[in-house]
Protein backbone atom coordinates (compact mmCIF):
# COMPACT_ATOMS: atom_id res chain seq x y z
CA UNK A 1 0.00 0.00 0.00
CA UNK A 2 1.42 3.35 -1.03
CA UNK A 3 1.71 6.15 1.54
CA UNK A 4 -0.35 8.26 -0.83
CA UNK A 5 -3.29 5.88 -0.77
CA UNK A 6 -4.10 6.91 2.80
CA UNK A 7 -5.23 10.34 1.64
CA UNK A 8 -1.85 12.01 1.86
CA UNK A 9 -2.57 13.78 -1.42
CA UNK A 10 -5.17 15.78 0.49
CA UNK A 11 -2.21 17.59 2.05
CA UNK A 12 -0.62 18.54 -1.28
CA UNK A 13 -0.28 22.26 -1.92
CA UNK A 14 -2.68 22.26 -4.86
CA UNK A 15 -5.37 20.70 -2.68
CA UNK A 16 -4.93 23.04 0.27
CA UNK A 17 -4.65 26.43 -1.37
CA UNK A 18 -6.28 29.21 0.62
CA UNK A 19 -8.07 31.85 -1.43
CA UNK A 20 -7.62 35.59 -1.28
CA UNK A 21 -10.26 37.49 0.66
CA UNK A 22 -11.78 40.82 -0.18
CA UNK A 23 -12.91 43.43 2.31
CA UNK A 24 -14.21 46.96 1.97
CA UNK A 25 -12.08 48.76 4.52
CA UNK A 26 -13.70 52.15 4.04
CA UNK A 27 -16.19 53.96 1.87
CA UNK A 28 -13.48 56.62 1.36
CA UNK A 29 -11.72 54.54 -1.29
CA UNK A 30 -13.94 54.53 -4.38
CA UNK A 31 -13.49 53.37 -7.94
CA UNK A 32 -14.34 55.30 -11.07
CA UNK A 33 -17.91 53.97 -10.84
CA UNK A 34 -18.31 55.48 -7.36
CA UNK A 35 -18.46 52.10 -5.65
CA UNK A 36 -16.32 51.38 -2.59
CA UNK A 37 -13.19 49.46 -3.51
CA UNK A 38 -12.44 46.14 -1.86
CA UNK A 39 -8.96 45.50 -0.57
CA UNK A 40 -7.57 42.04 -1.38
CA UNK A 41 -5.60 39.99 1.10
CA UNK A 42 -3.64 36.86 0.36
CA UNK A 43 -3.06 34.31 3.08
CA UNK A 44 0.29 34.33 4.85
CA UNK A 45 2.23 31.29 5.94
CA UNK A 46 4.11 30.39 9.08
CA UNK A 47 7.23 30.84 6.95
CA UNK A 48 6.18 34.44 6.19
CA UNK A 49 5.68 35.04 9.89
CA UNK A 50 9.10 33.65 10.81
CA UNK A 51 10.89 35.70 8.15
CA UNK A 52 9.09 38.91 9.08
CA UNK A 53 9.69 38.31 12.77
CA UNK A 54 13.39 37.70 12.17
CA UNK A 55 13.67 40.73 9.88
CA UNK A 56 12.08 43.03 12.43
CA UNK A 57 13.37 41.54 15.64
CA UNK A 58 15.16 44.81 16.44
CA UNK A 59 11.82 46.24 17.61
CA UNK A 60 11.24 43.28 19.90
CA UNK A 61 8.68 41.85 17.51
CA UNK A 62 6.15 44.57 18.37
CA UNK A 63 5.61 45.46 14.71
CA UNK A 64 5.06 41.87 13.60
CA UNK A 65 1.30 42.20 13.11
CA UNK A 66 1.77 45.32 10.99
CA UNK A 67 4.45 43.62 8.88
CA UNK A 68 2.22 40.55 8.39
CA UNK A 69 -0.72 42.72 7.45
CA UNK A 70 1.36 44.68 4.92
CA UNK A 71 2.60 41.37 3.50
CA UNK A 72 -0.96 40.07 3.12
CA UNK A 73 -2.38 43.08 1.25
CA UNK A 74 -2.15 42.57 -2.51
CA UNK A 75 -4.58 45.33 -3.53
CA UNK A 76 -3.97 48.16 -3.32
CA UNK A 77 -0.30 47.60 -4.08
CA UNK A 78 1.32 48.97 -0.94
CA UNK A 79 4.75 48.74 -2.60
CA UNK A 80 3.75 51.21 -5.32
CA UNK A 81 6.07 54.23 -5.13
CA UNK A 82 3.45 56.66 -6.42
CA UNK A 83 0.96 55.54 -3.78
CA UNK A 84 3.59 55.87 -1.04
CA UNK A 85 4.61 59.29 -2.37
CA UNK A 86 1.01 60.48 -2.33
CA UNK A 87 0.95 59.89 1.44
CA UNK A 88 4.52 61.10 2.00
CA UNK A 89 5.83 57.80 3.33
CA UNK A 90 8.37 55.16 2.43
CA UNK A 91 7.40 51.52 2.90
CA UNK A 92 4.25 49.42 2.98
CA UNK A 93 3.92 49.43 6.76
CA UNK A 94 4.19 53.18 7.02
CA UNK A 95 1.70 53.53 4.19
CA UNK A 96 -0.90 51.43 6.00
CA UNK A 97 -0.50 53.50 9.14
CA UNK A 98 -0.83 56.79 7.28
CA UNK A 99 -3.61 55.68 4.93
CA UNK A 100 -6.04 54.20 7.40
CA UNK A 101 -7.92 55.47 10.41
CA UNK A 102 -7.81 53.26 13.52
CA UNK A 103 -11.27 51.90 12.67
CA UNK A 104 -10.33 51.14 9.07
CA UNK A 105 -7.14 49.46 10.25
CA UNK A 106 -9.29 47.37 12.60
CA UNK A 107 -11.54 46.25 9.72
CA UNK A 108 -8.49 45.20 7.70
CA UNK A 109 -6.95 43.44 10.69
CA UNK A 110 -10.20 41.56 11.41
CA UNK A 111 -10.27 40.28 7.81
CA UNK A 112 -6.62 39.23 8.14
CA UNK A 113 -7.32 37.40 11.40
CA UNK A 114 -10.34 35.62 9.96
CA UNK A 115 -8.28 34.46 6.98
CA UNK A 116 -5.10 33.47 8.79
CA UNK A 117 -5.99 32.43 12.33
CA UNK A 118 -8.21 29.73 13.69
CA UNK A 119 -11.71 31.19 14.06
CA UNK A 120 -11.50 31.15 17.83
CA UNK A 121 -7.93 32.51 17.97
CA UNK A 122 -8.83 36.23 18.34
CA UNK A 123 -11.01 35.39 21.34
CA UNK A 124 -8.25 33.27 22.85
CA UNK A 125 -5.79 36.16 22.39
CA UNK A 126 -8.22 38.62 23.99
CA UNK A 127 -8.86 36.25 26.89
CA UNK A 128 -5.13 35.80 27.43
CA UNK A 129 -4.63 39.58 27.55
CA UNK A 130 -7.34 40.03 30.22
Amino acid sequence: MSELSGGLESFFAAETARPEVQVVVSERFRGEDGQALAWRLQPVTAEDMQRLWAAGNADGGSGLVLRLLARAVVYPDLQDAALQDSYGVLGAEELLLRMLSPGEYGVLLAAFEKQNLRPEMPELVRDAKN
